[in-house]
Formats: structure tokens, sequence, C-alpha cells
């Protein structure tokens, strides 16, 4: 009996100590880690008893009856990175969750599922041996118009070069004026947020666009901002690239952030046969610090140098017009030599680019934010062309200056809504310089741009919606050289003036689903490459020639999308539809010709103003299997000139990408990625100097491991890419006319993090 009643006290004791146990209160704020804007609606999830919660429109969030123990929480939110936050939870706790919001209507490169293996920047960081135009297809719908290995920019829902603003740091990245061929001047090292941004939220940018902006931006610092840093080196097999890259992140009287790398790579290899002429050189840094005067101001100074030498495919200048025809689609290009190298001749072309950027940031109470931005940037560009005797002569130098000054206010208002307002001016001068021997590509020119716009957000519950208005007006002064003899300097002014609307809602029809639609209508001047190239555009082995009377492009766009999350954050299915129609869409059509001149013998390619129509679809998955992690995205786009009823050139064909992680023993992460690519089969023979090449299929393969050293951290990873060294030629190269695309690549890469 007295055994019978120790028992039951012990049973009661339990039981209550059980019930007292789970008790327990998670209390909490999600807020955006860049914006330091409260997240509204953040879904919260508690892997132990597989309970959640949602977030106010404040950002808010209550878990209530919360045991004793071992604590894993999940925080997730749409447009953002999921986050996990595992603790022993032992009493009534508050917790503030930051995640990385990338606003409505946009996506990363990496939106990982909750499970994932790589967090965002640590995968940008994997990228950082490539072009940030490479880094970027990572997002659904970002293809690249490439030329060969030299140079590579973003596609988007088929816009790119001078309607695809890039945002460099909140700064439009100067240069993008020059062509095609001139890749962004951006280290992927320095970058630790890359998305794309559409609708409303694109209003607020400068540059010229038809409304995607890329916005490629550093790690924010904070004074949250831990000190630490990184060394990393990477080296890729075909070329022999080399890659070192360091960080150092600390905080003393200010907070700074110091990144360099430095790149070396030979010629590139095709499978069959070397890319001669295909090296690299770079050296880049940046410097970014942040003085966090008092609690409402903070001040900050950005400081990049982007320096690099580039080869451009031997085979791809040729110099009569007898060679030219056969070097089109040739299965060899001429002058490919059997011989590995690291030497870089002409053609080549080199450029240094400086960027400085200083801000003020004033948030007088949390309802309130002033920003003063000022940005000024150098871009001295040269090309070098073969010549006789005298390869050492640049054909092309160009330095141009670019002033920028914005101001931007910012008020929260009643629940759930906002207000943003800025103006912006921009001051470009652009000059070549003297001694190349040949009349310049891009004429002498000023430009000025004076913007201002003004958006409204309204997100008080499940129904959010924004709107806002932009204007810009743009001058041009250009100063060309006549074509025809006797010379004479010709004076061209142009002033344009270009209006953008915008407004777009989404519903949250459950915790788990929702839609957005969105409406945009952009207009946007044309550029002065548009207006006046006129002659050989090295990079593209092209003569490029504009056009005068070109006129404003008029575009107006629809989207609509769908959203699901399960409540768990296992799986994310994220699907959009969009038609686009464009009046006087400024295209550049290849010419059924070949123009023979004294530097050698290339395709001519025009510019021309048509009425197009874009539209297309895509389609993501993501989801956490256990140890098995897909990440799947669909992208089909179909571009129709409706002038000459044919279809338009340049549009990415559909692509597939799909990437399977999988956890295997010892903490190894395997990874398969496949690229999927099919024919571009809308184009007719008569629209290009040769037929679209075949569709595709390429396939890598990756293993990796994290080794914790205490609190330090040692990664190691190998990679295959292309790993059955396929031989194939994207549509989108501007090469593909002489070479196929590089093949094989065994890369191994080391990082050290403390």
């Amino acid at each position: 009996m007295q055994r019978l009643l120790v028992c039951s006290f012990m049973l009661i004791l339990s039981t209550c100590v059980r019930a007292q146990a789970c008790t327990g209160r998670i209390v909490g704020t999600v807020i955006d880690e860049h914006e330091n804007e409260k997240l509204a609606f953040a879904t919260i999830y508690m892997l132990e008893g597989g309970r959640g919660a949602e977030a106010d429109y404040n950002g808010y969030f209550e878990l209530e009856n919360v045991c004793a123990g071992p604590v894993s929480l999940r925080f997730s939110h749409i447009g953002c990175d999921p986050k996990e936050l595992t603790f022993d939870f032992t009493s009534d706790t508050t917790v503030t969750v930051y995640l990385h919001h990338h606003d409505n209507y946009t996506e990363t490169v990496t939106v990982t599922s909750s499970g994932a293996n790589v967090d965002y920047e640590k995968a940008l960081d994997r990228q950082s041996d490539r072009q940030i135009s490479e880094v970027l297809e990572g997002i659904t719908g970002v293809s690249s118009l490439r030329t060969g290995t030299a140079a590579a920019k973003p596609v988007f829902d088929g816009l790119y070069g001078n309607r695809l603003s890039i945002q460099n740091n909140g700064i439009a990245q100067a240069g993008q004026q020059w062509g095609n061929d001139h890749a962004p001047e951006i280290d992927p090292w320095v970058a630790a947020y890359v998305r794309v941004v559409e609708g409303v939220d694109a209003l607020r940018y400068g540059g010229s666009t038809l409304g995607p902006t890329v916005l490629i931006e550093p790690a924010t610092l904070t004074p949250r901002t831990a000190s630490g840093g990184t060394v990393a080196y990477g080296l890729r097999s075909n070329g022999l690239a080399h890659t070192l890259n360091a960080r150092l992140t600390d905080s003393a009287f200010v907070a700074y952030r110091l990144s360099g790398s430095l790149k070396l790579a030979g010629d590139q290899r095709a499978p069959d046969y070397y890319l001669t002429n295909t090296g690299r050189r770079e050296g880049n840094m940046a410097v970014q610090l942040a003085k966090f005067i008092n609690p409402e101001l903070t001040a900050s100074l950005y400081y990049s140098l982007y320096s690099a030498n580039v080869g451009v495919l031997r085979g791809s200048h040729i110099g009569n017009l007898t060679d030219l025809e056969e070097a089109i689609g040739r299965q060899e290009p001429y002058f490919t030599s059997p011989d590995f190298s690291y030497s870089i001749a002409s053609p080549r072309q080199t450029v240094i680019h400086h960027l400085l950027k200083g801000e003020l940031d004033y948030r007088p109470d949390d309802s309130q934010r002033y920003t003063l931005r000022y940005g000024g940037q150098i871009d001295d560009r040269r090309e070098y062309d073969v010549r006789r005797g005298d390869d050492n002569r640049a054909a092309l130098k160009l330095l141009q200056t670019t002033q920028f000054v914005e101001g931007v206010y910012r008020r929260e208002l009643a629940k759930g809504s906002a207000v943003e307002t800025g103006a912006q001016y921009e001051h470009v001068d652009n000059v070549n310089q003297p001694g190349t021997g040949v009349l310049p590509l891009i004429p002498d020119y000023t430009g000025r741009r004076a913007s201002a716009f003004a958006t409204y957000h309204y997100e008080p519950g499940r129904l959010r919606y924004h709107f806002g208005l932009r204007y810009d007006r743009q001058y041009f002064r250009a100063l060309t050289i006549s074509r025809d003899l006797p010379r004479r300097l010709l004076d061209y002014q142009h002033t344009f003036n270009a209006v953008g609307g915008a407004a777009g809602a989404s519903l949250k029809v459950s915790s788990r689903l929702s839609s957005e639609l969105e409406f945009a209508y952009r207009q946007r001047p044309p550029q002065i490459n548009e207006l006046y190239s006129q002659g050989l555009h090295q990079g593209v082995s092209g003569i490029e020639e504009g056009d005068s009377s070109l006129t404003t492009e008029r575009s107006t766009k629809v989207s609509l999308g769908l959203h699901y999350g399960s409540s768990n954050g296992d799986l994310t299915l994220t699907g959009s539809v969009f038609a686009q129609r464009v009046a006087n869409f400024i295209n550049l059509e290849p010419q059924p010709e070949l123009r023979l001149t004294i530097r050698g013998a290339f395709p001519l390619f025009k510019y021309r103003g048509i009425d197009g129509t874009l539209y297309g679809a895509k389609f993501s998955a993501l989801a956490q299997l256990g140890k098995l992690e897909i990440d799947s995205r669909l992208a089909l786009l179909y571009g129709q000139n409706r002038t000459d009823d044919v279809a338009l050139v340049y549009i990415p064909p559909t692509n597939w990408r799909t990437r399977l992680g999988y956890t295997l023993p010892s903490a190894l992460q395997l990874s398969l990625t496949s690229l999927v690519t099919a024919r571009q089969g809308r184009i007719t023979a008569e629209q290009d100097f040769l037929p679209p090449p075949p569709g595709y299929a390429l396939f890598d393969v990756g293993l990796s491991r994290d080794f914790q050293l205490g609190s330090r951290s040692l990664s190691l990873l190998l990679e295959a890419e292309n790993v059955l060294n396929t031989s194939y030629r994207d549509y989108l190269d501007r090469q593909r006319y002489y070479a196929d695309a590089p093949g094989r690549s065994l890369n191994i890469r080391i990082s050290y993090a403390w």
C-alpha cells in the first residue's frame, strides 16, 4: 500500500512537472535584415509538435504552451530565404529574427528550402570564380547573352542590354550604354544579394530600363555585424584558372569590410580543341565602411575597383570575305592552336572600373527614413584589334565619368501602409581618347537625366496592393565624325521625356497560398549605342550601325503569379505568366551582308525600331524530402516581331534547370545539376547568319563538406561541370558562329572562415 501511494505521488508529480514545463511562451519579431523593416505575416513553424503561428502586420508573433527542452523554429516569408533557429528552451523567451527579404515580385538567385545544406551567402561565394551574369542564371527566367568566354550580360523575360538596368550597390552600373558585349564590371565575390525586381518596386531605381532591374549588393554592415573573415582558393581545370578571394569584416571606430579577388585563366577548351586567346586576368577589390553615429543616423561609404584584361577568340576576327564566309559555321575555328597558353594577344579588351558610393541614412523614428546617396563612376575601356606590326595600339579608348545623386524619403503611415518618394540626377561624360587611328564606335557625348518617383504600399491583411509613378527627362548631346569625305564634326542633341507607372496586388488566399497580379507601363528613350554606333564592335566580332531617328520605346506588361508554401516550409511551388507589348522596340538585327573593312571582314548588325510582343511563363519547385533537396525551374519565352510578322531574334529558348542535393554519411553533400535547353525553332534561316543550333543537355556533379574547427570552419568543394564533355553551341552566344562552347571542367574550391 505504501509503495502504491509513493508511485501514485510520483506519477502525479511527474504529470504536474510536465504540465508546468509546457506552459512556456516564445514571442518575437521577424525583420528584413537588409532594410531593417518588419515583415508582415511571416510564418513560424515549431518542429516539435508540428505547430506554428503567423506574425501580424508588424512582424510580431507568439507561441504558447511551449515545453522545456530543445526547440527548433523555422521562419519563412513569401519572398524570403527561410531560416531555422534551434535552442534549449528553459523559460519565456523573446527573439528577434532577421530574414533575407527580396520584396514582392522579386526572386533571388538561391531561394533555398528550409533544410537547405548551403545558406544564401555561401552559395554565392562558391560561384565567385564565375562572371556575375552566370551567377544570375540561377534565377528562374534569366539567361545570358554571351560573347564567347569574354563577356556575358543577363537576359530576363527576353530583355537585355539597356532595357535591363543593373544596380551595383544601389547605383546604376555605368558603361552599359556601350553595347551588349560589355559585361557588368562587378566581382561576384563582393555580392551577397543578387536579385531581380519588377513592377512597382523597380520604379525607384535609375538607369535605362523597361522595368526589370537587377540588384547586386554587398552584405549590409549593421551594429549586429560580427567580426570575421574568409579566405578561399579555387582551381578550374578548363583554362587552368586560379581564383584567390579574401574578405575581412570587423568593427572598431567604424564597421568595415575589405574584399579582394585575383583571377588568372588561360585558353579555355571546347571538347575537341582549344579556344585560342580566351584567357582572362582580373584584380578586384572593395572597401565598405559604416559609422553608426547614433541610433538615428548612419553614414556609409563604399569603393570598388574592377580591373580585367580579357582575350577575345582569335578565330572570330577574319581578314577577308572569303575566309569569313567559311569561318561562319566552321567546325573548328581558324587560328586554333594545338597548345594551351596563358598569353593574351589581340583581339583583347582591358577595362578598369571605379565606383564610389556615399550614403547618409537618417531615421528619426520607426515611421520615417531619409536617405541621401551619391555615386561616382569612372570606366576606362580599351579594345585592341589584330594589327600588322602594332597590336599594342588600342583601336578603341573610351573614358566615361558618371555622377549620380539621389534623395529618398520613406514614411510608414497607418497600419500596414507606407509611401516612398525620391528625386535623382545623373550626369554622364563620355570621351574617346585620341591615338587610335580609327573612327570611334561610340561618339563623344554628354548625358543628363533628371528623375522623380513615388510609390505607395498598403499591406494591412490578406489583400495587399501597391502602385507607383516615375518620370525621367533625358538629354543627350553627341559629337560625331561624318563617315563620308571630307570629314566633318556633327553636333546632335536629343531630349526625351519618359513616364512609367505600375500597380499590383497580392492576395493571401490562405497561410499557404498567395497570388499576385501586376500591371506596368514604362517608356525608355533610345541610348547612345542605339542611336550612333558606327563601326566594329570588337567583342561581338561584328559591325554595328545605329539609327539617330529612333524614338522612345513604350511598353505595357501584365503578369500573374501563384505561390504555394507548405506549413513546415518543406515545399514551395511558384508559377507566373506574363505578356508584354513594346511599341518602337529597338531591335539589333543581323543583316544579309558581310562587310570588308581595313580591320578585317565582319558580319553586319543594325538597330531598327519595330513593334514587338513578348510573352512567357516560369515555374519553380523547391522541396525538402528528408535528406533530398530538389530545386527545379522551367522558363518558356516567346517573342514576336509584329512589324515583319516573324519571331524576334535573340530570345532565349525554353530551358529547364534542376538541382538535386543529398546529404551523405559523414556530412558529405552531393549535388547533381542538369540544364536542358531546347532549340530556338522559331527563327528562320533568313533572319541570321546561321540557323539556331540544336538543343543540348548539360550535367554537373558536386561533392562538398564543411568542417567545424571550433569557432572556425573549413569548406571543401569538388565539382565537375559539363561532366559528359558535351559539344554544343548556345543560341545566345554571338561566338557560336565560329566555335563550340567550353567543355568539361573539374573544379576544386577550398574556403576557410573565422
